[in-house]
């Protein structure tokens, strides 16, 4: 989790009866009756009534929520929810749906995407000035996420062919595309990270926060395996629910941390660990596991998801 917007306990902002709106689509975590794991529960938008109020890690606000349509009774988290009647901004896509480019997208001034090419949802920006915006995964580029306006991409019809032997595009054109995109097939610097969060609510809170993570850094920094010293001092002090992970926030490319956190998580040589730093949401710890060097793909790597996906293109102009 690279984005944990948490926050210390505070009064709900619901109660038992109101009409709320969940602005993020619900998934099964393996624990819904008669769901699998990772199926859909609630759409995002979808209006229900909060019956029940919990927490989670102490500092997290939880409702039970029914869903009258769905009839289900499903737990949202407080900031996955506004209020019913607050504004609201639907949008055409959802996380994960399968989207197909309407214009050329440019970096730089270098073509990467075209239009027809196939991608993926991964993240909705509802709130994204000028309209509703998505970071999407195209198959043309991978281990790279655009930002693209809802007003450049279409649904998607249906997959390109991943065999690239029944493909009727000639290796040629394939090498003019791998040539013409490079950015496309080049991955960049990545890190494996963990991090221990402590959140504070004044001055006093604060500086305890980073009392505490000067004390397990030094610990740390003794221990023979750092990051299993490292794994047990996030699990027993993080407030962040990567803590259930031994605080792992995953392998991290630039540009999704915290813009506090990145030149500390980029400057860490490989099992070095940061001194605390503060963001909007707290005083880190963050401890550099492994560092993944920028990787570009070969023409040989890619040439088979290119002829699949240029054919599918012309599939696509003769329907």
């Amino acid at each position: 989790m690279t984005d944990s917007r948490l926050l210390p306990p505070s009064s709900p902002r619901f109660a038992p009866g109101d009409e709320v709106r969940v602005i993020r689509n619900v998934r099964d975590d393996g624990t819904y009756p008669g769901a699998a794991r990772g199926d859909l529960l609630v759409r995002r938008g979808s209006v229900g009534v909060a019956r029940d109020i919990g927490t989670f890690l102490q500092d997290q606000i939880i409702y039970s929520v029914y869903f009258h349509d769905e009839n289900r009774l499903v737990g949202c988290r407080e900031e996955e929810l506004i209020g019913a009647g607050e504004a609201w901004t639907p949008g055409l896509f959802e996380f994960r749906d399968k989207v197909r480019s309407r214009a050329v997208l440019q970096v730089n001034g270098e073509t990467m995407i075209e239009p027809g090419d196939d991608g993926e949802i991964v993240r909705v920006l509802r709130d994204h000035p000028g309209g509703s915006a998505y970071h999407v995964h195209f198959a043309v580029a991978p281990g790279r996420v655009f930002l693209v306006p809802e007003t450049m991409l279409e649904e998607c019809g249906g997959a390109p062919p991943s065999d690239a032997s029944e493909s009727g595009a000639p290796e040629k054109d394939a090498e003019l595309y791998y040539r013409q995109r490079p950015r496309a097939f080049t991955r960049p610097e990545m890190r494996l990270l963990r991090h221990i969060l402590v959140t504070f609510d004044d001055d006093g809170q604060k500086q305890n926060a980073i009392t505490l993570l000067e004390e397990l850094r030094d610990h740390i920094l003794q221990s023979a395996d750092r990051a299993a010293a490292f794994a047990a001092a996030a699990l027993e002090h993080s407030h962040c629910p990567t803590a259930l992970g031994n605080g792992v926030l995953g392998t991290i490319k630039p540009g999704q941390l915290f813009p506090e956190l990145e030149p500390h998580a980029f400057s860490l040589a490989e099992g070095a660990l940061s001194t605390p730093v503060e963001s909007p949401v707290g005083m880190h710890l963050i401890f550099c596991e492994r560092i993944h060097p920028p990787m570009t793909m070969s023409f040989e790597e890619s040439k088979a998801r290119i002829i699949a996906h240029l054919d599918g293109k012309r599939r696509r102009l003769r329907e």
